[in-house]
């Protein structure tokens, strides 16, 4: 069995360039805050979490803003993320083969992840302080398996 992996360019976008939102500051809550089930987790399980989240619930990718750099270095991604994102890829175009197009696989990616960002973090931020941080992933996880 040969080790099948793709070269990601250098820079993942997650929409730091959406200045209205403040997704650079959200993002940063969501790692760095109590109330966030991604406390002290980095932005690559943020971002693989709302991709499938996004793909799961059959939402219309979105591009991220352009923010003159990427917002993360691919480096962030390790090998399980990485085939995370070829699966998306290859069950949203339906088509195996785009699993080897780095580009257009982060390019997919990107879109889910980007066009449920803020849903999540607002499900997240404003739930009901008697659910624990990790119910709500459970709840978020359940709403795309209905």
């Amino acid at each position: 069995m040969s080790d099948f992996d793709i070269k990601f360019g250098p820079w993942i976008n997650y929409g730091i360039g959406n200045k209205d939102d403040d997704v650079k500051g959200k993002m940063i809550d969501l790692i760095q805050e109590i109330w966030s089930p991604f406390n002290g987790q980095d932005r690559a399980k943020v971002f693989i979490f709302c991709m499938a989240y996004g793909f799961a619930k059959g939402i219309e990718p979105e591009k991220p803003p352009s923010s003159g750099s990427g917002s993360m270095p691919a480096s962030a991604f390790d090998k399980e993320m990485r085939n995370y994102m070829k699966l998306v890829a290859i069950a949203a175009k339906e088509d195996f083969s785009i699993a080897i197009d780095a580009n257009e696989v982060v390019k997919i990616c990107e879109g889910y992840a980007y066009a449920v960002f803020l849903t999540v973090y607002d499900k997240i931020k404003n739930r009901d302080l008697s659910i624990k941080p990790e119910a709500v992933l459970e709840k978020l996880i359940k709403e795309t398996s209905k």
